[in-house]
């Protein structure tokens, strides 16, 4: 295994260079706010008053290294919503806390790399779609619920989703209208402009808006809009190395749940952003080198004072959108951020709180997919009861009782088809190529058919899925042959599947017509 930023710096042009310093600079500009945003929600003040600090410092370092060590040609790295709840969680603990936290960072960046080293990239392809898509549902509408009390100017506490929105109906009156207006006009800002362009950077964008019309409110119109000034004071920027001189109080065995979860989390968000980018541009990436990566920039993230990170699905597409050529986009974006992070600290301070809430509830929305989730309910009782159980645990409880629940009802349910199992035949002629395949399709058994069919495309630029035998198609099924066709489409070759039986007819139809 070998990062791929050697394999593309064997092929690397001089004109690659300038579209790389591009791609970079507009990452970054988009990362800025958003890890400040994710830094904010996920440090409780009372922890902590460097939550601004923590989220670039994260972006800057992980972001080099998973650029700079990844198996990804166009991943980039950094803080993500989908760690923001259970960072919350873990840094509120008593039992966990900022060093804690860094040393689960560690130990999840040991567990990542061993597990690329051990080939987990490829096992984690048997992941099944409808718990990934409701463990993601459930912690956007966990994040979109936190954003609410700097969004309104809500006083309110609670820590997780259910005490906050009692909180809230307990705290009505503290309703802040000026701050609400802000809120509303940085979400027009992010939802707006990218409709106008997808060039402009709406965050950024909003950031300066919205900090115009703070400064204008509290000024000439005695509102008292909170701002990160009048919250955190004076925001330094600087790094902050563990400080390992109070090792002896952590009680290590409440860290080895944190640290598998974060390891976890960021193989499956790493490598389905990695496989999203693979899909937009046509190419492949390792997915084992790819852990190894997410492990290192864990590691030294963690080292200096970051928080857990992983690939950014939003950001990799800007980069890609933006004429990146190779990882050197993403180590130039962490570039940039470091001379922004020391640059602009010192305005900082006049920006309102409540924009960052109006970007990460465009973030949670986003990351929520609502329309997907509830199209996908309309397929197959089991696949519904795994998508929904795995969503309500996780925003209930937290991603971990989501995800393990996810997974036992997931067995329960494909009993039988663990016991008819697939088998495959091939039918090769001169032009063409026919593939059968008779059995049971599910989450277990997909890659092996998406194997075959790659086989099959390496020698015809047509073949052909006979599915006539095939008594039941489940969702991540679905999803990994539409994301194949998709690939397919762009080298140019079709894929055409055959003698589908009703039901797997209309569940094929469905399914196409929403990815």
């Amino acid at each position: 295994m070998k990062p791929q930023l050697f394999h593309s710096l064997k092929t690397y042009k001089k004109a690659d260079l300038f579209h790389d310093l591009m791609a970079g600079l507009m990452v970054a500009i988009i990362a800025l706010p958003l890890s400040i945003a994710l830094g904010i929600q996920s440090v409780p003040a009372e922890v902590s008053s460097n939550g601004i600090q923590f989220g670039i410092i994260t972006a800057i370092v992980a972001g080099f290294f998973i650029s700079a060590l990844g198996g990804s040609k166009y991943q980039i790295g950094g803080p993500t919503a989908a760690f923001v709840v259970i960072l919350y969680g873990y840094l509120a603990d008593p039992n966990i806390g900022i060093l804690g936290l860094a040393i689960a960072g560690i130990m999840a960046g040991v567990l990542l790399i061993a597990m690329g080293f051990l080939r987990f990239g490829n096992v984690m392809k048997f992941f099944p779609y409808p718990i990934t898509i409701g463990f993601t549902t459930g912690i956007g509408i966990t994040l979109l619920i936190g954003q609410i009390k700097d969004f309104c100017g809500f006083q309110s506490s609670g820590t997780e989703a259910i005490a906050k929105l009692v909180s809230y109906i307990q705290n009505i009156q503290t309703f802040d209208f000026a701050t609400f207006v802000i809120g509303v006009l940085g979400l027009a800002c992010v939802i707006g402009l990218p409709k106008l362009s997808k060039k402009i950077p709406a965050a950024f964008v909003a950031l300066i808006v919205c900090t115009g019309a703070t400064l204008a409110l509290n000024e000439f119109a005695g509102a008292n809009i909170a701002t990160i000034g009048s919250k955190y004071g004076d925001v330094k920027a600087g790094f902050f190395p563990v400080d390992f001189s109070a090792i002896s109080s952590i009680r290590f065995s409440a860290l080895i749940v944190p640290a598998i979860v974060i390891a976890f989390l960021c193989a499956i968000e790493s490598l389905l952003s990695a496989t999203v980018a693979a899909g937009m541009t046509g190419t492949n990436f390792d997915a084992n080198q790819e852990l190894v990566g997410q492990g290192a920039a864990n590691i030294f993230s963690s080292l200096v004072g970051g928080l857990p990170a992983t690939g950014a699905i939003a950001r990799t597409a800007a980069s890609i959108e933006n004429g990146a050529k190779s990882p050197l986009a993403g180590i130039f974006h962490a570039l940039f951020l470091l001379i922004m992070y020391f640059v602009l600290m010192n305005v900082m301070k006049f920006i309102p709180l409540a924009v960052f809430s109006a970007i990460l509830i465009s973030v949670a929305i986003n990351m929520s997919r609502f329309p997907l989730f509830i199209k996908l309910t309309k397929f197959g009782i089991r696949d519904v009861i795994i998508l929904i159980v795995t969503c309500v645990l996780t925003v209930v409880f937290d991603l971990t009782y989501g995800v393990i629940g996810g997974v036992a009802v997931t067995f329960i349910a494909n009993a039988k088809n663990l016991s008819i199992g697939l088998k495959i035949e091939k039918d090769e002629t001169a032009d063409s190529s026919v593939v059968k395949a008779k059995g049971t399709l599910f989450f277990l058994n997909a890659n092996k058919l998406i194997d075959e069919l790659s086989k099959a495309f390496d020698s015809a630029q047509t073949v052909t899925l006979d599915m006539c035998e095939i008594e039941r198609v489940d969702e991540t099924a679905l999803e990994k042959l539409a994301t194949f066709c998709h690939k397919i489409q762009s080298q140019g070759k079709t894929l055409k599947f055959t003698n589908c039986n009703q039901q797997t007819q209309k569940r094929f139809d469905k399914f196409f017509k929403i990815f």
